[in-house]
């Protein structure tokens, strides 16, 4: 975008007809934005805002994604979960994978190391402004975050190491909620494998995806699942 408006936002519609909203933050310079359908016919709006919280067209474009791998939405950074090489949470990502002999042992390393290293931040919860962005090193740095400043540290250094995850964002039952869903090789996508619950990020043992003795233990961890509305995965 090279505009001149400040305030803009971009709309994205997936095959579904799901619409994801985004701000533009950085006028003029590329920004990634992930298409989380899958293929299909996709719709992209670009809207500047006219006044008060009023927003005008300033252009769209159609097109349609033929073919599409299912896991690339949630390997590459975008403007939620933004890494880059030289990230101190892709070097720390590095160094965990390094000592893990599987997958799963590394989801457990970087949930172990973030719940140990972040602690929750009350007043920037209270006072987060709309249009918040989470900056994973910042998170690394100050050691506090907010729920969206978790998922988006924890989806970045799966990712760094080619762990697929979604930052997931919905409700739980009335409870604004957070979780990553993450693929193990050799037993699939495991939901919720992290979540928040409003009070703390917890963490499910992934073997217990894979083990139907252990079926009682994941339903006293995640009940039916009907509790759970998901929005958005980014």
């Amino acid at each position: 975008y090279r505009g001149s408006v400040e305030s803009v936002k971009i709309q994205i519609t997936i095959p579904d007809g799901s619409v994801y909203t985004y701000s533009l933050a950085r006028h003029g310079e590329p920004e990634v934005f992930p298409l989380t359908g899958g293929a299909g016919d996709y719709g992209v709006k670009v809207l500047e805002n006219a006044y008060d919280d009023m927003y005008a067209l300033a252009f769209s474009a159609d097109f349609l994604l033929e073919s599409a791998d299912e896991f690339k939405p949630y390997l590459y950074p975008n403007q939620y979960v933004s890494f880059a090489e030289d990230s101190a949470a892709v070097k720390k990502a590095a160094e965990l994978a390094g000592s893990a002999d599987k997958d799963i042992d590394f989801l457990s390393d970087v949930y172990n190391y973030v719940i140990a290293n972040v602690s929750y931040d009350d007043e920037k919860a209270m006072n987060v402004q709309i249009g918040y962005l989470p900056d994973i090193d910042e998170t690394m740095r100050t050691k506090k975050g907010i729920c969206f400043d978790y998922a988006a540290l924890m989806a970045g250094m799966l990712r760094s190491q080619g762990v697929p995850c979604k930052m997931a964002i919905g409700y739980s039952n009335e409870v604004k909620h957070a979780w990553i869903d993450v693929y193990i090789e050799g037993t699939g996508w495991i939901d919720r494998a992290i979540e928040f619950n409003g009070e703390e990020w917890k963490l499910m043992d992934p073997t217990f995806a894979s083990s139907a003795e252990d079926q009682e233990a994941v339903q006293e961890y995640i009940g039916d699942g009907c509790n759970y509305t998901l929005q958005y995965n980014y």
